[in-house]
């Protein structure tokens, strides 16, 4: 009995040294990177475009039977948009102006007109300034001129019926004031524009008219 266990002894295989490793630590944990700006904007951008065509598709489901009378009215209010922009909308080109603001009319321009209409030189010539005076003096007209056009004019039948007073601006040496005179020659009526202007004293110092062209020159 005892030789068997010495023999059971010397045929035991002697054990092998495992060693022992101590436990790795646990890993360091890493929150989630939080994702950009433009990433987030392109997943919303994904998102709102996969709704909208869902959405599309669910409509477009219900609204395939009723398609051709849907097209129609689309072409219909497109025409319709289309030609209520020609009439009403802005027109391309259209003229900009700034009214003239409001100037009384002189006096001695009213004082030249009542003499046009009564056909008397002598207020209309003391209606210009003294330097237009001399002026119509040096290019040889004068106050017997001016009445001598002025009873011709009344011989051949001129009636200054009505002014209308367009409206004025002043200038650098005076005021510029703008007329429509309805003149009446044998019964038919004529429109003709009078352009006054005036100096700092409101006298007359200029006429443009086709009632009234520029005295030829002596030179």
């Amino acid at each position: 009995m005892e030789e068997t266990r010495e023999t059971q002894q010397a045929g035991a295989v002697p054990a092998a040294y495992q060693p022992v490793y101590p436990a790795p630590p646990n890993p360091y944990y890493a929150p989630p990177v939080k994702a950009g700006r433009w990433v987030r904007f392109r997943r919303l951008c994904r998102l709102m475009l996969r709704r909208l065509w869902y959405g599309a598709a669910v409509v477009g489901r219900v609204l395939r039977p009723y398609a051709a009378t849907l097209i129609v009215a689309i072409v219909l209010l497109s025409v319709i948009a289309w030609m209520s922009y020609l009439i009403w909308g802005p027109k391309p080109g259209e003229p900009s102006f700034q009214r003239a603001g409001a100037i009384p009319p002189a006096a001695a321009i009213e004082t030249f007109m009542q003499g046009q209409q009564n056909f008397n030189a002598d207020m209309m010539w003391d209606a210009y300034s003294t330097n237009y005076q001399a002026a119509q003096l040096a290019s040889g007209a004068s106050k017997a001129t001016l009445q001598a056009m002025t009873t011709a004019r009344h011989n051949q039948g001129f009636q200054y019926v009505h002014y209308d007073y367009i409206g004025g601006v002043p200038v650098d040496t005076g005021s510029m004031y703008f007329y429509s005179v309805d003149l009446s020659v044998q019964n038919e009526h004529h429109y003709i524009p009078i352009i006054f202007q005036t100096d700092a004293d409101g006298k007359i110092v200029d006429i443009s008219s086709p009632l009234y062209p520029p005295p030829p020159s002596n030179k």
